[in-house]
């Protein structure tokens, strides 16, 4: 990972796991992308829960994207920050349905998977001392819960960009060579 200037972040590169468990713990928001049934892209914000494998989201049961996930799994979502550092991950994944529009509790009297992510996970992370106003009102509405379940996780850190994406022949080299740099109009 390379040094650089200190408005582009501390550090500049991919996140080691730990730095992305610990920065997937802060109160973003997933942007995340599926197909409808005719192919065209649906994109969405939403809670999420990493548990350090794989994201859960839980939609309402009549969330439009809980049927377009269970009609075709292949998901893809980035969670990111707005400000410095902006750190981001990026997962290409499958949606597995675990719960199908259940109810905050299961006939065996146990609470769904969706209520305990909500309970002990999401509520309190993104609401703080108002969980339970919050919890109070909609924990009667049954909901999804899917299991994302990273193919390619991807991360960055830092304000600048990888090397990969950088035309080295735009780039000085040395004083004795001039670059001649293209003009873009936008």
């Amino acid at each position: 990972m390379t040094e650089k200037a200190e408005w582009r972040g501390k550090k500049f590169g991919g996140m080691d796991p730990a730095e992305m468990n610990e920065f997937l713990a802060g109160p973003w928001l997933a942007r995340v992308a599926c197909l409808k049934p005719d192919g065209s892209p649906y994109i969405f914000p939403a809670w999420y829960h990493w548990d350090g494998v794989a994201f859960w989201l839980v939609p309402r049961s009549r969330s439009a994207w809980a049927h377009y996930l269970v009609a075709d799994p292949r998901v893809s979502l980035v969670v990111d920050e707005p400000d410095p550092p902006i750190r981001k991950v990026v997962c290409e994944g499958t949606a597995i349905c675990v719960e199908a529009a259940v109810g905050p509790y299961l006939e065996n009297g146990e609470m769904s998977i969706w209520n305990k992510i909500g309970t002990y996970e999401t509520g309190p992370r993104y609401l703080g001392e108002k969980v339970n106003d919050y919890r109070g009102e909609v924990n009667v509405e049954p909901c999804w819960t899917f299991k994302i379940v990273p193919r390619k996780l991807t991360t960055w850190q830092g304000w600048g960009w990888a090397k990969r994406y950088e035309h080295q022949e735009l780039h000085a080299v040395g004083e004795e060579e001039p670059v001649v740099r293209p003009k873009y109009y936008g």
